[in-house]
Parts: structure tokens; C-alpha cells; sequence
């Protein structure tokens, strides 16, 4: 009907999750915020149900009827509280669009993805350039704009590079959080169910329990399970996590529109490897045989941004890898996939720090050209953020200056709270 939308919980408490993949009314907003403000003893009158209805979608009339409007759907999905120059960041993002996707904006269409995305992404005027805390309103502009044209697919990336842990005790979790990484995928169906595209694919790629996750995991990480012996007990840890995301997936597949995929993240990476082989050469530290490689271009800005982030990484003494696989041998779950990760970490950990840099910069690069050839969009999820990874796409996009159809999630260290989104996060689920 044209008054309807698909409704989403992605909350922290979850409170209306019963109603998670339902058609709803629009006016129907009014009652889940009675019933979530009752639940959670908030002090949220909302609006009646008329007035949820009867608004202009771009505010053109009404702004502060809009504006509420535009808080009961961000606090019915959310459980926060907007303040109100979170609220108005709505309407920037609305002035940013294109002519013709405003011309054709519904009021359900608006309500259901412009408060979401006000929710799960911060914005800021100060963003036009890389900013690790907020998200560009061109960005933002091309991203809807991308879920309100009429296509007959969307495909969205989301990379879960979240295998890490406190410095002060490296360990893994022995689960992925299901409430976490349900808030995850119900915002992102959110999303996409209300999206205008045919068929709607979102690829969560993850990294599995091979070789490549003694490179992928935090190496204070891996290296505290190797110290110890441990490393079977990783490795039986990380096929945990990706049974947790695939549940949690599946179980998103069977009420959702929108289908969720586990992708292991191998395949890609064998990619970014051939890459690397093309560009470099076989040790990947050669000089650029592309011409997107050149020196002073945006990628090469990217190896020399990322060189900064992973020199803290990098070992003051050369790793004892027969020790190690000593170790692993001799512990209680011996393995052959142990002994070839401890090989593989050791060869990584040999690599010089321009070869790291450049491997990361082209991981982020292929990703960025993968969405760019599927016309997609990018979602970003794993706790980092950073430079190099901003500029990697921009070389697959065109310049810093061009838009590109990815944002990171809100993210936040403060404490949780219900009142605005400055304590609301999407990320730290692991």
C-alpha cells in the first residue's frame, strides 16, 4: 500500500523486535513509540497518527511537524531520543539529493530510510574531506539515492574485520553477540527492504579458520594464542564466530526481503593477491608496474597513510616460529591447520612495512572497485576507520572530491544512553 513501510528494530534493548520484517502503516510509527516508551519508562510523547502521515516529505510545510515526524520513526527504530540538531541533519541530507529523486520522495519512502539513516550514520558539515568519526553529506546523498532508484538489483558489501581484542588481555570472544549482530543486520534491513531495487543482496564477508586468518586477526591476538599453544583453540573460536553470523543471518533471511549472504573472506583476498602480483611483482615490494600506483597518486597517498597506522604493528624482534609450532605440536590439540597458520603468520610478519601497507590499501581498493562494478553500495561495520581506507576507495571512485556510496556506522565509546545518538553504536558487537 502506498502508506506502508517495513519496520525494523535495531535498538539496544531489542523491545520490538516482535514486529521485526512487518508492513506497517506509517501511522502505526505513533503506537510502536507508545509501546516502546512504555516498556522502557521513557518520557516520549509522540505524535498522534495523523500527524506522522500528514507532513511534506522534503518539509517544505511544516518543518517542525517534519521534524517530529522525523523523531518518532528515528526513536521507534532506535530507542533514542534525537536531539534536534541530530534531527535537522535530515534535512541537509534531503537538500543534498538530486532534483529528481526529491521530486519523486513519498512520505513512507522518506520516513523509512531518511530517520534510519540519521540514526545508524553521523553526518557533519566538516566531513569533505576524510573524518574517522562522521560521514560526508555527498556520500550520504548518493548513497539514498541509490536505494530510491528503481533498479532491478542492489548489491551492499559489509566487511566484519572485527577478529580483535583489548590490548591488555588479546583473547577472542568465545561468541559473536547475537543481540549485536542482530542490531547489525536489522538495521541494514531497514535499509534495504524499503529500498526501491528488485532484488536486494547484502555480502557479509568474514574471515574463516584457514591460513589467512594469522594475517587477518590482530596480531597481539594471534600472537598471545601461539605463545601458549593455543592456536587450535583460535582457530576452533573463529569457525564459532562465522556459525554466529550465519545463524544470525538466516534467521534475518526467513523474515526479511532482503537477502543476507556469509561470504569467507579467502576468495577476496586470493584476489587482492593477484593484484598484488600485477602491481608489484611476486615479493609485492617492486615498484608500480600501474599507473594507479604512481608515486604522488591517491593510492600511493593511501600506502604512506596506512604505513603510520601499521608501524605499531610491526615486531622489534624476529618471530621464534619453531618454537611456536613446537609449542603447537606439543599442546593438547595438535593440528595441521595450526602448524600452516603459524607458517603463514610468520611470513607475514616478515613482510616489510610497505608491503603490509600496500596489501591493505589494495584489500580496500579491490572492495571498492567490486561495489563500484556492481553500481553498489558499501557499508561499513568493523571498528576501523581510517584514512588509507577512505582513500583506497576515492582512487576506485575518482578523486577525494567524488561521491561514493559508502558509510560507516555510527560508532561510540561513551555510555549508553537514551537520550540523543551520541552513545548509539552499530559496530563494537564483537
Amino acid at each position: 500500500m502506498a502508506d506502508e513501510m517495513t519496520f525494523w528494530d535495531y535498538s539496544r534493548s531489542q523491545t520490538l523486535s516482535r514486529y521485526n520484517g512487518a508492513r506497517i502503516d506509517v501511522r502505526e510509527l505513533a503506537e510502536l513509540c507508545r509501546v516502546r516508551g512504555d516498556a522502557e519508562r521513557a518520557d516520549v510523547e509522540p505524535p498522534s497518527p495523523d500527524a506522522m502521515a500528514q507532513i511534506h516529505p522534503l518539509a517544505l510545510k511544516r518543518p517542525r511537524r517534519w521534524e517530529t515526524a522525523i523523531a518518532a520513526t528515528i526513536y521507534a527504530g532506535s530507542g533514542q531520543v534525537a536531539a534536534r540538531q541530530e534531527i535537522i541533519k535530515a534535512r541537509e541530507l534531503l537538500d543534498r539529493l538530486p532534483k529528481a529523486d526529491r521530486s519523486t520522495l513519498t512520505v513512507p519512502r522518506m520516513l523509512a530510510l531518511v530517520p534510519t539513516m540519521i540514526a545508524g550514520f553521523r553526518f557533519s558539515r566538516r566531513s569533505e574531506t576524510f573524518n574517522p568519526e562522521a560521514n560526508r553529506y555527498l556520500d550520504g546523498a548518493r548513497f539514498l539515492s541509490a536505494l530510491l532508484e528503481d533498479r532491478p538489483a542492489l548489491d551492499v558489501e559489509i566487511g566484519l574485520c572485527a577478529h580483535r581484542a583489548g590490548v591488555s588481555d588479546p583473547v577472542l570472544p568465545e561468541h559473536v553477540s547475537p543481540t549485536g549482530a542482530g542490531r547489525m543486520v536489522a538495521f541494514v534491513g531497514a535499509l534495504l527492504d524499503n529500498s526501491l531495487a528488485g532484488r536486494r543482496t547484502v555480502n557479509v564477508s568474514q574471515q574463516t579458520a584457514t591460513d589467512r586468518a594469522a594475517s587477518t586477526v590482530n596480531s597481539l591476538v594471534f600472537t598471545r594464542y601461539a605463545s601458549e599453544g593455543r592456536v587450535e583453540d583460535l582457530l576452533r573460536i573463529l569457525d564459532q564466530h562465522a556459525d554466529d553470523i550465519r545463524s544470525v543471518l538466516a534467521r534475518h533471511n526467513a523474515v526479511s526481503d532482503t537477502e543476507f549472504r556469509f561470504t569467507p573472506l579467502d576468495p577476496f583476498s586470493e584476489l587482492v593477491e593477484r593484484d598484488m602480483d600485477e602491481a608489484f611483482g611476486p615479493d609485492w615490494s617492486g615498484a608500480p608496474a600501474q599507473p594507479r600506483w604512481r608515486t604522488g597518486g591517491t593510492l600511493d597517498a593511501a600506502v604512506e597513510a596506512a604505513k603510520g597506522k601499521m608501524a605499531r604493528f610491526m615486531r622489534d624482534e624476529p618471530l621464534d616460529v619453531d618454537r611456536l609450532i613446537r609449542l603447537h605440536k606439543d599442546s593438547d590439540e595438535p593440528s595441521e591447520r595450526g602448524v600452516s597458520a603459524l607458517q603463514w603468520f610468520d611470513r607475514h610478519q616478515r613482510q616489510p612495512l610497505q608491503v603490509r601497507a600496500r596489501y591493505d590499501v589494495a584489500f580496500h581498493h579491490r572492495l571498492a572497485l567490486a561495489t563500484l562494478a556492481k553500481n553498489g553500495v558499501g557499508i561499513g561495520m568493523e571498528r576501523g576507520w581510517d584514512a588509507y581506507q577512505w582513500l583506497a576507495w576515492n582512487a576506485a571512485y575518482g578523486t577525494p572530491r567524488t561521491a561514493m556510496p559508502l558509510l560507516y556506522a555510527r560508532s561510540s565509546t561513551e555510555p549508553a544512553s537514551h537520550v540523543s545518538l551520541r552513545s548509539f553504536n552499530l559496530r563494537q558487537f564483537w
